[in-house]
């Protein structure tokens, strides 16, 4: 064994290091898709604070409060599937809380959630939008504006965006889990 001011042993000048400890791929896998989990459900998240924002007249007059400001907004009636969405919220925390302690359960849920509240109204929005956005990209013709744009293509880029956000969610899930699995003893 050298020290620090000893001679280096002979035959070695320290370029020898790959068959020296190293980080697991289990735990290199974990550390890398935690931050992308968390990043991608951080944009969840922001998206889901846009539709609170878009929903919030609807909520307000649901729950019976009347706020003026909100009435100026003119934004169109919400529709179905823009509700059963924002369910998935409820689910990306669960993901986001999964990820401090590697907490299987809570990330199982979160895939869950976002199978059920988020890409199923995702899909069924996709349905909902595709003959008026058939009609706009051919005849150019609009229904509902919202922000002083074709609602359709906002809906369009929302259901676009949060179908990538889920997909992008339920991968970098699906190789925590199998980081997180347990090793056993290998039978024989």
């Amino acid at each position: 064994m050298s020290s620090m001011l000893g001679a280096r042993p002979e035959g070695t000048d320290g370029s020898d290091h790959w068959h020296r400890e190293s980080i697991a791929w289990q735990y290199r896998l974990s550390s890398i898709n935690k931050s992308r989990l968390k990043f991608d459900i951080f944009l969840q998240m922001l998206l889901g604070f846009l539709m609170f924002m878009r929903l919030l007249p609807a909520l307000s007059a649901l729950f019976g409060f009347s706020f003026q400001s909100l009435r100026r907004w003119d934004l169109p009636a919400p529709r179905p599937w823009e509700y059963a969405w924002i369910i998935s919220i409820s689910a990306a925390v669960l993901g986001w809380r999964s990820t401090s302690y590697n907490k299987s359960f809570l990330l199982k849920q979160y895939m869950l959630g976002t199978v059920v509240f988020g890409l199923f109204p995702v899909l069924f929005g996709f349905i909902d939008v595709s003959n008026d956005l058939y009609v706009y990209i051919t005849e150019r013709k609009y229904t509902y504006v919202m922000f002083s744009f074709p609602a359709i293509l906002l809906w369009s880029t929302f259901l676009f965006i949060a179908a990538q956000l889920h997909v992008f969610g339920l991968y970098f899930s699906s190789v925590l889990l199998k980081a997180w699995k347990p090793r056993g003893k290998k039978v024989q």
